[in-house]
């Protein structure tokens, strides 16, 4: 054989030409921006999140508070679940305690000086979900509203830590905003605690900062996510060799092209999350965490049959988008506003790529390290990436099987 041919089979298995993956990183990019500046926002009510809504006017503030009549039972039994839901007239005979139970867990104030609030009324709509009770209150002693309030907010986290609530400005007749159902301006979870909220625009650089921070901490506590990472980044510190893996002699021809195929990911996941954030294109919640579970066995199937390899970054697009509609439930009870969170999209993705790219340079240089070992090979990239199979077949039945009632029923009689 030639030496010329020897040559060509031990270079690295190329993700694609530079010019290829340039041109795809372009269209990407150009599609997520069009999508973002032509599409308008969405959101609804979900389960197991309550709504705080404030109206204000240069001299008053009021607000109701948006629940369900399932929370409401949870709420009286101090269960975090209950056979039925209250009935309206349930909720009106016994308003007194829920009034009380309200007051004890949302604390607004101004400049260190406590804000009291009374409620007044209790109105119902229905939903796809569940019916809402609406508890309407207003707050005393209010001569002038102020442009900012301090606000706590723990209703149902002593029932259920896994509950949220959530602060929307409903109304402003200072800044024209009216019927605001989408924007939300803060989320409660356990031990928030204390924080601003703003009665008029919000600063851009807090709105930063908000998306940007929750882009990153999704992708460290993202288990899916950070597995599909992690399967990506076992092969990049080898090459092909005769449809063999051998070690790679270059860290930098390495790397390079990891960061590329991590940074398509990462467009690809931007305009699937313009298109599920701003309601454009919606997939069912089972259908995407099912496809990101497959998406961690077929990389991994390709860390097992190299000559599959050299597509992984068609592979990074494709899943990258379902990725995307991920993100997107994580993303959605935010809230986007294009006039006032015009940078809350492109925050969130820049903390996704920056802690997607925060995991590469940590992990990386592990695997190069270990690379050269006989253990690397076998228990990390054949072993490791037969288990990521196992772990992502299950996971993949285990998101899927509620979704076909009759699949589940013949499974469960069978397992029975």
């Amino acid at each position: 054989m030639a030496v010329t041919e020897r040559e060509a089979m031990a270079r690295p298995a190329p993700c694609s030409t530079p010019k290829t993956l340039g041109l795809a990183a372009l269209f990407l990019w150009l599609g997520a921006f069009l999508l973002t500046a032509l599409a308008t926002p969405a959101h609804a009510h979900r389960v197991n999140e309550t709504y705080v809504y404030f109206d204000v006017t240069e001299n008053t503030l009021s607000g109701r508070i948006e629940v369900t009549l399932t929370d409401l039972a949870r709420i009286q039994q101090g269960l975090p679940q209950v056979e039925s839901a209250l009935s309206e007239d349930e909720v009106r005979a016994t308003r007194t305690a829920f009034f009380d139970y309200f007051k004890d867990r949302l604390k607004l104030s101004a400049n260190d000086q406590p804000f009291q609030f009374e409620f007044d009324e209790i109105t119902f709509f229905g939903s796809s979900i569940d019916t809402f009770a609406q508890f309407h209150f207003n707050v005393v002693g209010v001569d002038k509203t102020p442009t900012t309030i301090q606000m706590s907010y723990d209703g149902l986290l002593d029932v259920d830590p896994g509950h949220r609530g959530f602060a929307l400005i409903g109304s402003n007749s200072r800044n024209g905003m009216d019927e605001n159902e989408a924007y939300i301006s803060l989320v409660f979870a356990p031990g928030d605690g204390k924080k601003d909220l703003y009665l008029n625009d919000e600063p851009i650089k807090d709105i930063a900062r908000l998306f940007f921070e929750n882009g990153v901490w999704h992708i460290w506590l993202g288990f899916d996510h950070l597995l599909f990472l992690i399967t990506l980044l076992l092969c990049a510190v080898m090459r092909i060799e005769n449809d063999h893996w051998v070690p790679s002699d270059s860290i930098r021809d390495s790397l390079w092209p990891a960061v590329k195929i991590v940074t398509l990911f990462t467009i690809a996941n931007t305009i699937a999350l313009s298109l599920a954030t701003y309601g454009i294109i919606t997939l069912p919640v089972t259908l995407v965490e099912a496809v990101i579970a497959f998406s961690i066995a077929a990389v991994a199937l390709g860390n097992l049959i190299p000559r599959f390899h050299a597509s992984v970054w068609k592979l990074a697009v494709l899943f990258g988008i379902f990725h995307g509609f991920g993100f997107a439930s994580v993303l959605e009870p935010l809230g986007l506003d294009a006039s006032r969170k015009a940078t809350g999209l492109a925050t969130f993705n820049i903390g996704i790529e920056i802690g997607q790219l925060a995991v590469v340079m940590v992990l990386f240089p592990i695997f190069f390290i270990l690379r050269r070992l006989t253990a690397y090979r076998v228990v990390f990239l054949q072993f490791g990436s037969m288990a990521l199979i196992a772990f992502a077949i299950l996971w993949f039945f285990e998101r899927t099987l509620g979704w076909f009632p009759q699949v589940a029923a013949t499974a469960s009689s069978v397992i029975q």
